[in-house]
């Protein structure tokens, strides 16, 4: 069966994306029988991407709802560069010239959106989630109200920040980002035993109040180029901690987003780029 498909992406994390309103795409990927979605998503004999989007009629009266696989074939709650290429798809096909607010259904819930052009997508990302058992985390809540503990890597002590944004996050803070041994590191602490359904891992450097650098290993999918519900927990993290302000820009190899959590209450909001890369026909 032949379909069409996009490929987005939003600071280098890219994405499938299939419009699967009027088609039985979605079973066939809830089957996803000879694990054609790692198939799909393979650099080498396949499109390529980190993950793929399925845009699909919303139960919940919003626009559309977003259905997401990691490269891997598991299904995440939310994406925040996934939701902006969305949108951007949205917007490149002329379905959205008129609204000045998008609601998108999720798995992780109703997300509000909007856009001024591709380059310029922001997103209501809702309230984070700083219970452990809601995250969840085995991490306990520290002083300043944050899940916090140690985990031991070989010869080394990492202590470890936890906050949701839907999906889990685990943050570690680091003097030299470029210094670590990032793959090591990320596939061992993905799988930990502190997080009952693993995590996204997030190695932090702080520049200043304002800025901060990110390198993700994303749950999944591995090394990404940038994760945005990952950029705004860790947002989350070092405004609670008082190491920025309560609005950054976060640095990720792929680019930068901007992410403001108003007076450390109420909803995260994140707001950067997605563009077309190409497109095209596909035999599934």
């Amino acid at each position: 069966m032949k379909n069409n498909f996009s490929k987005y992406q939003g600071l280098g994390n890219d994405f499938i994306i299939f419009d699967a309103r009027s088609n039985n795409l979605d079973h066939l990927f809830s089957k996803n029988k000879d694990n054609f979605i790692e198939h799909l998503c393979n650099r080498n004999f396949g499109i390529g991407a980190d993950g793929i989007i399925l845009i699909l009629e919303s139960n919940n009266k919003c626009f559309v709802r977003m259905k997401i696989y990691n490269s891997d074939g598991s299904e995440p709650e939310m994406c925040g560069n996934g939701i902006r290429c969305l949108i951007a798809f949205l917007n490149d096909n002329n379905e959205i010239n008129e609204l000045s607010e998008i609601p998108i259904e999720t798995k992780a819930g109703l997300l509000l959106t909007s856009i001024d052009g591709n380059e310029n997508i922001k997103v209501n990302m809702g309230e984070p989630i700083l219970s452990p058992l809601d995250i969840p985390t085995k991490l306990l809540m520290n002083s300043l109200k944050v899940p916090n503990g140690v985990i031991t890597l070989k010869d080394q002590i990492l202590n470890v920040y936890a906050a949701s944004m839907g999906n889990p996050h685990m943050i570690v803070f680091v003097n030299d980002i470029e210094g670590i041994p990032f793959h090591e590191w990320g596939s061992f602490l993905e799988k930990h035993n502190t997080f009952p359904n693993d995590t996204n891992v997030h190695f932090v450097e702080i520049i200043d109040k304002s800025n901060i650098k990110v390198k993700v290993w994303e749950r999944g999918c591995g090394p990404t180029l940038a994760c945005g519900t990952g950029a705004c927990a860790c947002l989350v993290v070092t405004s609670k901690l008082g190491k920025t302000l309560n609005n950054a820009n976060v640095y990720l190899p792929g680019g930068k987003l901007e992410v403001e959590w108003p007076n450390q209450s109420g909803p995260v909001f994140m707001q950067g780029p997605a563009l077309k890369v190409f497109s095209g026909e596909i035999d599934i």
